[in-house]
């Protein structure tokens, strides 16, 4: 793909770059109005000459695909994502990227804990490559999570909270059969975790819970983080868990990193002893580590990136109480328990000159830069959604040069992401599909 003069302004439109200054830092555009104006460079959108010819020797991936399949591709395409379980087939021109990750998985898989952080402008495929991992780690026998921070549910100042997602997306697979975070728990009441902090007393009590009873139900939501306050409140309830006094509680403030810390590393080791090959934790929007604009929240809140990375990292500083770490005064318990079976990815949009993101590029070792997608990688994605187009919507062909065409079209969209680009294809199929059906006139469909 070769860069052109041209770029495009959200307010003045499409233009072509006439002269330069200060190391090409500001840009003269003379717009398609008639206006010429300096302006900073990022505050344009470079567009792109595209060879259409690189269709012809472009590869679909998908060799064989069935009707239904293709219509749930189809319909996540509309929404520029991928279906979790295409997505190991719909992954192109990120080798590199998933060499770094397969490396990684087989590092845990010889219990070698460790934590990598996957950078990348928004709609460059950084969810995407996650859900990748995502689906490889269960393939290959391990236990995974994929949560993604938000600044105001899931906040990593609040740990329960990031715990609560991380439950409520655990996932592995045993016997064939996708399991969750329950089954997990019912397999390691058969362990000896008696000296974890919060599972020795949980997995002792649900020996004795019957499973089918109200309070089991209370029981199990209380172990996963949610609110069971109104069954505290009212002490005559046969929901009310009777004889769970000796559990520590699950603790809703930010200076508990290490409480939840311990429980997640004594997951991992759970994991292990029950035969997978450790815990995935995968961690999307990570940069909202910098948007608390309280200063304590903030803190709190690097503190807590700070002991995951150490933990997946297995600092032995981690494994007694560290006056260095912000410990809840509670119940101070040391970050790691034993020795974790824990690799932990964080995917987030650099932001330079923050503060928490510079604490946790600093500390993480492992970086995978995403760029953008190279040109024979859009070919081969967008022959492969013709092919499944075609195979969602039976009798629908597109000639050769008109897929040409479209190609060019579309990949002067990927300058605003992969995301842009599928869903633009996808588009662009639907109104050539409708021209063909005589459902939309010619002049709308050329538009």
């Amino acid at each position: 793909m070769k860069s052109s003069k041209l770029v495009s302004h959200p307010v003045f439109g499409e233009g072509e770059i006439v002269d330069s200054r200060w190391q090409g830092s500001e840009l003269l555009v003379r717009f398609q109005t008639g206006l010429r104006l300096w302006l900073p460079r990022n505050r344009v959108r470079f567009l792109f000459e595209f060879d259409g010819d690189l269709l012809e020797s472009a590869t679909a991936s998908v060799a064989a695909i069935d009707r239904v399949s293709a219509c749930r591709m189809i319909e996540a395409f509309r929404l520029g994502i991928v279906p979790h379980q295409d997505v190991e087939h719909f992954t192109f021109g990120r080798e590199q990227e998933v060499k770094v990750v397969e490396d990684a998985l087989r590092n845990l898989a010889r219990n070698r804990s460790d934590v990598y952080m996957l950078e990348g402008e928004y709609g460059s495929g950084k969810t995407h490559l996650l859900e990748y991992c995502l689906h490889r780690a269960l393939q290959e026998g391990m236990a995974a999570s994929l949560i993604q921070f938000d600044p105001v549910e899931v906040s990593p100042h609040r740990p329960k909270r990031v715990y609560r997602e991380l439950v409520r997306n655990f996932r592995y697979i045993k016997d064939g059969m996708e399991q969750g975070y329950r089954d997990l728990l019912r397999a390691a009441t058969q362990l000896n975790f008696h000296d974890h902090i919060f599972f020795g007393p949980v997995l002792n009590k649900l020996r004795r819970l019957d499973a089918g009873s109200p309070e089991s139900e209370v029981f199990w939501q209380w172990i996963e983080g949610e609110s069971t306050k109104e069954y505290a409140v009212e002490m005559p309830t046969a929901s009310r868990v009777r004889g769970a006094q000796g559990i520590p509680a699950l603790y809703d403030f930010s200076t508990a990193a290490d409480f939840y810390c311990h429980i997640i590393t004594g997951i991992s080791c759970i994991a292990r002893e029950l035969g997978l090959k450790g815990l995935v934790l995968l961690i999307d929007e990570a940069e909202t580590v910098t948007r608390l604009w309280d200063v304590v929240y903030l803190t709190k809140s690097v503190n807590f990136m700070d002991g995951l990375v150490r933990c997946a990292q297995n600092d032995p500083e981690l494994k007694v109480v560290n006056e260095r770490l912000i410990h809840n005064q509670v119940r101070p318990v040391p970050y790691i328990y034993r020795d974790p079976a824990l690799l932990i990815i964080f995917a987030t949009t650099p932001t330079p000159g923050e503060y928490g993101y510079i604490r946790l590029t600093n500390a993480v070792r492992h970086r995978i830069a995403l760029t953008p997608l190279e040109d024979q990688a859009l070919a081969d994605a967008f022959a492969t959604m013709v092919r499944i187009y075609e195979r969602a919507y039976p009798g629908f062909k597109l000639p050769i040069e008109e897929q040409k065409h479209l190609l060019s079209r579309a990949a002067r969209q990927s300058s605003n992401g992969v995301r842009a680009f599928i869903k633009f294809c996808v588009e662009a199929l639907d109104i050539a599909r409708l021209q063909q059906q005589g459902v939309l006139p010619q002049l709308v469909a050329n538009r």
